[in-house]
């Protein structure tokens, strides 16, 4: 996390507060999947509740809950007029309609994989590989759209991709001896 950190010091857009907004995330992402790994380790859910039906359920929950917070600070004027800028742009209502629920699927899915990826690994290996994704993100950024890297930037992704290398290592490496019965 410290070298994603570094990564993005010095962007021009940077700001403390995308900074803590972020920080935030990671870690309320880090405790959802541990809370979520216990949930899944060991005890019977159910006949259907499958690690993706659970995930289906704890989405419906999350908009649910959610919704009220996004339309008080939001508010039905700042989507109307979101929606009255698009169409002002030349976008159709069929197309927003079609790309937003593309959007929302592609969005659903990628997270639906996590949700099962974090069922089959341990919630440490879950973080280190999401953060890795944000490395490649990065990477995939400057070489697709020739975003120019600093040195800082630079030192930032290598600490980041090393650091999760490192912990892969070190972990394949301390693996617990099965218990001998």
């Amino acid at each position: 996390m410290a070298g994603v950190g570094l990564a993005s010091l010095k962007e021009l857009s940077f700001t403390w507060l995308s900074f803590t907004a972020g920080t935030i995330s990671a870690v309320t992402s880090a405790t959802k999947a541990i809370l979520s790994k216990k949930v899944l380790d060991g005890k019977p859910m159910g006949e259907n509740l499958t690690p993706a039906n659970m995930f289906a359920v704890l989405t419906i929950l999350g908009f649910l809950m959610i919704l009220p917070a996004s339309l008080l600070i939001e508010g039905p004027s700042a989507i109307s007029a979101a929606y009255t800028a698009s169409l002002a742009a030349g976008h159709t209502k069929a197309e927003l309609a079609r790309l937003l629920g593309a959007s929302g699927f592609l969005y659903y899915l990628y997270n639906e994989v996590a949700f099962l990826a974090l069922s089959e690994v341990a919630p440490v290996t879950h973080a280190v590989a999401n953060t890795v994704k944000r490395v490649v993100i990065i990477i995939a950024s400057v070489l697709v759209f020739r975003n120019p890297v600093s040195q800082l930037g630079a030192i930032g992704s290598a600490i980041a991709i090393l650091g999760a290398m490192g912990y892969s290592v070190a972990k394949s490496k301390c693996k617990p001896k099965p218990k001998a019965d």
